[in-house]
């Protein structure tokens, strides 16, 4: 028995951009590749759309890669019986060709009693969707039960997991999907699971788990746990750049085989962290093109579509260069020929940034707002160079009392005694 496991494919993900085709292209191909490596049954591990109410556009797109494994096979699998799960909603149709079960992922799900497009595929027959449910599958080789939880939000997952509880069926190669953050395996790190692989029920010969969007293996129970990674890259992050994409073909016998089956369709994708202290723009400019000029000339895959560079810009800027400098667009358009570039400079500061952020996070705790604002007009008076004393303090106040006039006057006494010590020391 053979079945293929497809994790993220997010179409529709920068569509209107020269990236919009790349998630059709990249699922079809794995459907392609799954059929003709002989899967009888094709699992979907949620997001297969990039959002929740798709264009028609991307509707019709969709359609016409989803189709192709109805007309494929021999239709030789048979729906046994479902488990928490109406077998009304299932359509003859959906069992055609080589059927596809499918959850729905984070990107997909909509409140309660709204339908998300996953399980609007079910409606049209093309797929079987299951949401803390399972469904029961003869194939000529064997019984293969599929049990699923689509993506719910990361603080409900493990009370979910809990109450729906799943067993496996006797007799069955098990198998369980979710589409959840699962332990040290997340989508970000702005996310905080509460599953962790011990909290996965335990009986299942098989895991898979989707939503995080890099391959990687472990075990639950003995049992593989598999994280095909997504499809199409949406972060652009250095783990994305170190892995390939792809999704697994399992097949059971008297034992257990995966292989992971890496796709071609897939753009390069190069990625860099550039760290720097004191930079100006000029030195910052040319370091910038040198190295994706280095990346570029790097092993390719793929020369049928232009590769993928994204730079992270880290560092100190030189006192007289503000990040503004730095126009990064340029760059981008000086090399729309050769790469879709992509810079990020979030993490690049100039010294004078640098000081006012330390300065605030120390007065942030304590002191007024009174306070943190005189520190700012004293150190922004002593960045201008300002060095002859002046109460600081009673100008803000006068400022913040609305006597302008008097501020003014404080601020031309000061004016006047350096203009004159400035005329005294020319006369010498």
């Amino acid at each position: 028995m053979k079945f293929a496991v497809i994790g993220d494919a997010h179409l529709g993900v920068k569509w209107g951009t020269p990236r919009g085709e790349d998630s059709f292209d990249q699922l079809k191909e794995a459907l392609e590749l799954a059929v003709e490596r002989g899967a009888q049954v094709i699992l979907m591990l949620g997001d297969i759309f990039d959002a929740r109410i798709p264009k028609q556009e991307i509707w019709a797109r969709a359609l016409r890669v989803l189709t192709s494994h109805l007309a494929r096979g021999r239709g030789e699998v048979k729906l046994r019986e479902t488990l928490a799960k109406d077998p009304a909603d299932i359509s003859p149709l959906a069992l055609r060709g080589v059927p596809m079960v499918a959850i729905h992922g984070n990107h997909e799900r909509r409140v309660g009693g709204l339908t998300n497009p996953v399980e609007a595929l079910e409606a049209a027959g093309i797929l079987i969707h299951l949401h803390t449910s399972a469904v029961v599958l003869e194939t000529p080789e064997g019984i293969l039960a599929v049990h699923g939880m689509s993506n719910v939000p990361e603080r409900q997952a493990k009370s979910i997991l809990d109450t729906w509880n799943p067993k496996p069926v006797e007799g069955a190669f098990n198998v369980l999907m979710l589409h959840q953050s699962v332990g040290q395996y997340v989508y970000s790190t702005e996310e905080r699971p509460t599953i962790s692989p011990e909290d996965l029920p335990r009986g299942f010969d098989m895991y898979l788990c989707g939503h995080v969007h890099y391959r990687a293996e472990s075990s639950v129970g003995g049992k593989p746990l598999l994280f095909p990674g997504s499809i199409e890259r949406t972060q652009l992050l250095q783990v994305e750049a170190e892995s390939r994409k792809g999704f697994y073909m399992v097949d059971v016998g008297e034992e257990t085989r995966y292989e992971f089956i890496e796709l071609k369709s897939p753009r390069d994708f190069f990625y860099a962290e550039m760290n720097f202290d004191g930079v100006d723009l000029p030195t910052l400019n040319e370091a910038i093109r040198r190295k994706i000029g280095e990346m570029l000339s790097g092993e390719r895959r793929n020369l049928q579509k232009l590769p993928l560079v994204r730079l992270r810009l880290k560092g100190t800027l030189s006192r007289e260069t503000s990040k503004s400098d730095f126009d990064e667009r340029s760059v981008v358009d000086e090399l729309s020929d050769r790469a879709i570039v992509s810079i990020s400079k979030d993490e690049l500061v100039s010294p004078g940034l640098r000081e006012r952020i330390e300065m605030l996070r120390e007065l942030k705790d304590a002191r007024s707002m009174e306070e943190i604002a005189v520190s700012l007009l004293d150190s922004n008076l002593r960045e201008l160079g300002y060095s002859y004393p002046l109460d600081v303090r009673t100008l803000y106040g006068l400022l913040v009392e609305g006597r302008e006039d008097e501020a003014r006057e404080r601020v031309m006494e000061v004016v006047s005694k350096l203009v004159e010590i400035e005329l005294k020391g020319v006369g010498r």
